[in-house]
Formats: C-alpha cells, structure tokens, sequence
C-alpha cells in the first residue's frame, strides 16, 4: 500500500472530486427537490447505490471521468422515468411502492396482520403516544407508510368522509379481533408506589 505516490495524483483525484460533485448538484436541481424527500425504501436503495457509483468515479483510475459521468446521468435518467411512471400506472407504482399498511382499524389492533408484516403492539402504542393519544382504542386508524412513517388519525369528527383511507385495505369485521389479553394487560399504565 502506498501512502503517497504524487502531488499529480492528488491533485487529479481532486480534481474529479470535484467535477464528480458540480455534476451531482446539477443533475440534483434538474430533477428538483422531490428527489431528497422522505424516501420509501426504493428510494434509500437508489440513494446508496447512486452514492456508491459518485464515490467510486473519483477512485477508480481505469473508468474515465466522462464514462463515470455518463453512468451517473443514466442512472438518474432511469430513476427519473420510473418515477414518471409511478405517477402515470398503478401497475409500475405497484412494483416499485410498497403499499400502505393498515394495522389498526376502529380502535383495534389486526394482529393478523402485525404477524403478517413482522411488526408488534409496542411499535403502534408508541406511534399512538407520539400522536398524543391515551389509547389505542382512541385511534380511528393507525397506518405503516410506504416510506416507513406511522400515521395515526384519531376518532372523532372528520373521519367520517373516509377519502384519506382510500386504497387502504380496510379489515372486514371477522378480521378484527383484539390484541392477546396479556398484550392488553401490559397497555395498562402503571403506577408508581410512593
């Protein structure tokens, strides 16, 4: 391993660094802020891998700087077409977005789907608390986002118009059922002796 080789090597990987990185911004503002929101997990792997192919252009001696370039317009150019296409066909934002998740429905907890999708009651009485409610059963609805958030929408005034749980998956009543007695036990606060 060499520690230092020339003054022109460093000042050629510089120099890529940065042409790497004004590319980076420009193509960030051609395709505008929408690409740094809050990202579904498609989002984070096309991150990563875009961050791994900016990092490698700069260090790879072999891969000219025109073709590491290229590769990063391609990439962004695919991306920006896949999500043209989600926006335009169910049938690519199918593929690509994970569907909301519906854990809760009328104050209950669906605990075939909590088995289902891996996750526990702690995880939805804590975005319950979060939302500042005192108990599950106070929430109309408590929803897993595709881009992994919890939204939670109280009972009460306003739910009745339903149009924020369109395309939800919304249980049948044979499907609710209550969360195992120890589970509900355990929601009980507990008060401290004094």
């Amino acid at each position: 391993m060499t520690l230092f080789d020339s003054w022109a090597t460093v000042g050629h990987v510089a120099l890529r660094v940065a042409i790497v990185y004004v590319a980076i911004l420009a193509v960030l503002r051609l395709v505008g802020e929408q690409a740094l929101a809050k990202m579904s997990a498609y989002d984070l792997i096309v991150s990563i891998t875009l961050g791994s192919l900016v990092a490698s252009i700069p260090m790879t001696r072999d891969l000219a700087l025109v073709d590491g370039l290229a590769a990063i317009v391609v990439f962004v150019g695919l991306q920006e077409l896949i999500r043209f296409g989600q926006a335009r066909s169910r049938r690519i934002r199918a593929v690509v977005v994970e569907h909301p998740r519906l854990v809760v429905w009328n104050g209950e907890i669906l605990v075939d789907r909590l088995k289902r999708w891996n996750l526990t009651d702690r995880e939805i009485r804590a975005a319950v608390r979060r939302q500042g409610l005192a108990h599950v059963e106070d929430a109309q609805a408590v929803v897993v986002e595709n881009d992994g958030e919890w939204s939670v929408v109280p009972r009460g005034e306003g739910t009745e118009d339903g149009s924020a749980f369109l395309h939800l998956d919304i249980p049948d009543r044979h499907e609710i059922r209550s969360a195992p007695e120890h589970d509900r036990t355990e929601a009980r606060p507990r008060r401290r002796s004094e």
